[in-house]
């Protein structure tokens, strides 16, 4: 996801950090990716030169296969409570399911990055229906 956050310096006492500045003489707008973080997943047990987690069999070739990293305990404002007043930015058709989809982010590790800082993208998806599973694909036939 991309974010703008802008304002600043406008009658609140907030300054944008230079080393966010791009260019160097903006003081008032950030644009910043928001990336939520990939660990190896437990299947995966051997690496490519690249370090990365090569898939199992069959698709060990030409796939690396991931895992959302996590915190080691539940975000603060899960902790509080404080996500149930946007439960309905959650899927589900009643409050149960919502509840259950939220919770499914309450570890989840995001960061805020800046555009210029990413360098390369990969082509990945979810395997069958565990959003948890992700098989990147390290060469594409094309």
């Amino acid at each position: 996801m991309i974010v703008r956050i802008s304002g600043f310096g406008e009658g609140v006492d907030i300054s944008l950090s230079a080393y966010l500045r791009n260019p160097q003489h903006n003081t008032r707008k950030v644009v910043l990716a928001l990336v939520r973080w990939l660990s190896p997943h437990p299947h995966a047990t051997s690496r490519d030169f690249k370090h990365r987690p090569v898939c199992p069999a069959p698709f060990d070739i030409n796939h690396a296969l991931w895992t959302f990293a996590r915190l080691d305990r539940e975000r603060l404002v899960f902790r509080q409570g404080h996500h149930v007043s946007q439960l309905d930015l959650f899927p589900g058709s009643d409050r149960g399911t919502r509840l259950t989809a939220a919770r499914t982010h309450s570890r989840a590790m995001y960061d805020f990055v800046q555009l210029e800082s990413i360098e390369h993208f990969i082509n990945c998806t979810t395997i069958d229906d565990d959003e948890t599973c992700i098989l990147e694909s390290l060469t594409l036939p094309f």
